[in-house]
């Protein structure tokens, strides 16, 4: 895969109907797989904001405290908590939730008049764009895991009776 993720697109196998993503030359089969039109897909555009909800579990609450450490710098909970106007704890329970993603980074800072405070800060935005696509890629896998579960577990369900007998005639040949 290259570097231009963005330029990736979905292509179907003319023969077994298997799916796959990439740039041209994803093949099948033993043959070229064939790219599917977006008027087949039958999905709504998608938002950065519906995509970051979704796949990472962020609330509009943590989008919002984002893009502050984004665009702020720099910052302590209290610090970022004063400036978007959210409790103490909710600002401190998003940003470690930014840092496990690799979004922010942060630290441990010793007072001079003692006690600690941690400090948020950007990581580099190539860095940020890296992890999040990682992420996305492991989330896909096991979305597609899930889908693939409940395909045969629905069939499953539907074939089987009381009696263990199937109801369709095709499960019966």
């Amino acid at each position: 895969m290259t570097n231009d993720v963005s330029s990736a697109t979905l292509f179907e196998c003319d023969s077994c109907g298997n799916l796959g993503i990439g740039q041209d030359g994803i093949s099948c089969c033993d043959t070229a797989m064939e790219r599917v039109s977006d008027e087949n897909i039958g999905v709504s555009e998608l938002s950065l904001d519906q995509l970051m909800r979704t796949v990472f579990n962020m609330s509009e609450t943590e989008l919002d405290i984002c893009l502050c450490v984004m665009e702020g710098g720099e910052q302590t909970v209290a610090e970022l908590a004063e400036q978007v106007d959210y409790d103490r704890s909710v600002v401190s329970r998003h940003l470690n939730h930014l840092a496990d993603l690799g979004v922010v980074d942060k630290q441990r800072r010793i007072l001079k008049e003692g006690g600690q405070v941690y400090v948020y800060t950007p990581n580099d935005p190539a860095a940020v764009r890296r992890n999040l696509l990682g992420a996305f890629i492991l989330w896909v896998q096991e979305a597609t895991s899930l889908i693939d579960s409940l395909s045969r577990e629905k069939v499953e369900a539907i074939v089987k009776t009381d009696t263990g007998d199937a109801q369709w005639k095709i499960y019966q040949e």
